[in-house]
């Protein structure tokens, strides 16, 4: 449950300590006149009426209580009725190359592909309503997964990539390439690629710069990032410069990574940003409990009201 107007909340403090003040200060007169001869026996043997002449009082002050939440608006998100075009697109691009092979050192047997793998996973696991399109790329770059609300599949496919199914090479401007047509066609209000390599562009036919022209001109946000955890060997060296041109051309940033850690902090980084530019998912559509709480408070006027004219009314 969350509250329209939280702030409003702030005054039940204050009247709780004001009404406990009231309640508990010591010496209050007595709420009924007693006749003299039945004075010894009322302090003796205080009648029920004198026992709870607080009640009135309490009640009007729990009416006022429950006012005050009843203002403040409480209430419960049914659904979140969102367009495509207020949403995110997200296309992941990982190098699988050969060189992403290379042991990282975080674990026996962990390579740089295995620490991508674990780190990506999780990044989509955190894209809930969002869609996630997945492309990988060496000498050519092939399209794993379309944009789908799917998570689980993404991340069963990130679990299965490896090098091999084309030539070998790290062709960045056709994975650029690759990933952008997949959402040209997307509403999304945010469309994102997020392009992971451990190389330079050292193959195909349209260079990233060319690529990141075409996102550029679709609106399309190019994140890159290097990734050189375990050392590196010839020829494999992160090209920043040229990265980091194809980032800031498309109003997004380049980073770069050498360990697991500063790779989740990067991927994290790109969906706080990203969460930033289309602002928080609201509810608008909600049940609200205001006009219960209001209910109540008129429940618990009746009642003090009732008691005030009855059995606990003051006599002159």
């Amino acid at each position: 449950m969350t509250f329209a107007t939280p702030e409003l909340l702030w005054l039940l403090p204050i009247v709780a300590l004001l009404a406990a003040f009231r309640l508990l200060r010591p010496g209050r007169a007595a709420s009924l006149s007693i006749a003299d001869g039945e004075a010894a026996e009322v302090a003796s043997r205080p009648t029920w009426r004198l026992r709870f002449r607080w009640l009135p009082t309490a009640l009007r002050i729990a009416a006022l209580l429950v006012a005050i939440v009843a203002l403040a608006r409480p209430r419960e998100g049914l659904a979140i009725t969102q367009l495509p075009s207020e949403g995110i697109d997200i296309v992941i691009a990982v190098d699988v190359s050969s060189s992403m092979t290379i042991s990282s050192g975080t674990a026996p047997g962990a390579t740089r592909l295995s620490d991508a793998q674990a780190v990506v996973s999780a990044f989509v696991e955190s894209l809930e309503g969002d869609r996630v399109g997945l492309v990988i790329f060496q000498s050519r770059a092939l399209a794993l997964a379309p944009l789908t609300h799917d998570l689980e599949a993404i991340q069963q496919r990130i679990e299965t990539l490896e090098p091999g199914l084309v030539v070998d090479g790290t062709a960045i401007g056709l994975g650029i390439t690759e990933a952008v047509a997949l959402l040209e066609q997307s509403p999304a209000r945010s469309r994102v690629v997020v392009l992971l390599t451990d190389g330079h562009n050292n193959v195909g036919e349209i260079q990233p710069l060319e690529a990141a022209r075409i996102a550029q001109a679709l609106g399309v946000h190019v994140y890159t990032i290097g990734f050189v955890s375990g050392g590196g060997i010839a020829g494999t060296a992160v090209d920043a410069q040229t990265l980091r041109a194809v980032s800031e051309s498309t109003d997004a940033k380049f980073y770069n990574a050498r360990t697991q850690e500063e790779l989740l902090q990067a991927y994290t980084d790109i969906g706080e940003l990203e969460r930033s530019r289309v602002g928080q998912r609201r509810f608008v559509a909600f049940r609200e409990f205001a006009p219960w709480f209001l209910l109540g408070v008129l429940g618990l006027l009746l009642a003090e009201l009732t008691l005030r004219v009855t059995w606990l009314r003051r006599y002159p």
